[in-house]
């Protein structure tokens, strides 16, 4: 379960930063003036974390199942927290530039597609009980899968090629370079402590959660709660 939702939820971003530029301190990025706070993405990163977690540790069992191996015979499942922090600040403004990129091109998504169904919903708040991380939850999910399904809509209208299972893997990855494309006419610009160049080529490191890079302490000598592991 968790290992499906992951995959809906941490989209492939293959971002690509329009420039640094200037940004206010209390920003992780901006989007055509559209501030994502720093606090909106540290709550975010947290919950990316434990869907990361609950993904490895599902993957883990099933591991052990297939070994015939007891669970704690295998190491512990670990997650680097810059690849999580990267992975959220690339879905918190692909979002934004995929919905505008949709309205521009005059592109509709069932809203079926992407939202959770009542059981799905069900389950997150089983795994999640504190109600403010559920909602996390049930957001980064349904804005992923509605990426996804944004980008496919856009490739069926630039190919004319209607999606099918065996075309839609195709039609997503080409619907979301044009998504990324669009991220120089949006005006996006995102927080240095990200570490990361217009390419998403990593050009120095990222702080843990609210760490700016600027602090100078490596990943492993952070606290234990701002670790995704």
């Amino acid at each position: 379960m968790w290992t499906r939702m992951r995959a809906a939820a941490l989209v492939v971003a293959a971002l690509t930063l329009a420039s640094c530029g200037s940004i206010h301190p209390g920003d992780a990025a901006v989007v055509d003036g559209q501030s994502i706070s720093m606090s909106k993405f540290d709550k975010t990163a947290r919950i990316y974390c434990k869907l990361t977690l609950l993904s490895a540790k599902e993957q883990l069992e099933q591991q052990a199942a297939q070994q015939g191996v007891p669970v704690e015979s295998l190491p512990a499942p670990s997650v680097p927290n810059s690849d999580v922090r990267r992975q959220t600040i690339s879905d918190l403004v692909t979002i934004l530039v995929a919905r505008d990129l949709a309205k521009e091109e005059g592109v509709t998504v069932d809203k079926k597609l992407y939202e959770l169904t009542p059981d799905q919903i069900k389950e997150v708040g089983t795994a999640f009980p504190k109600g403010d991380d559920a909602e996390y939850v049930e957001l980064a999910i349904e804005n992923s899968q509605e990426i996804a399904a944004i980008a496919v809509a856009l490739a069926e209208k630039s190919t004319g090629v209607t999606a099918t299972n065996e075309n839609s893997n195709q039609l997503a990855e080409e619907g979301h370079a044009a998504i990324i494309a669009a991220f120089k006419d949006h005006d996006v610009k995102f927080a240095p402590r990200f570490g990361l160049s217009s390419s998403l080529k990593e050009i120095g490191p990222t702080g843990s959660l609210s760490v700016p890079s600027t602090d100078g302490r490596a990943e492993d000598e952070l606290p234990a709660d701002q670790r995704c592991a």
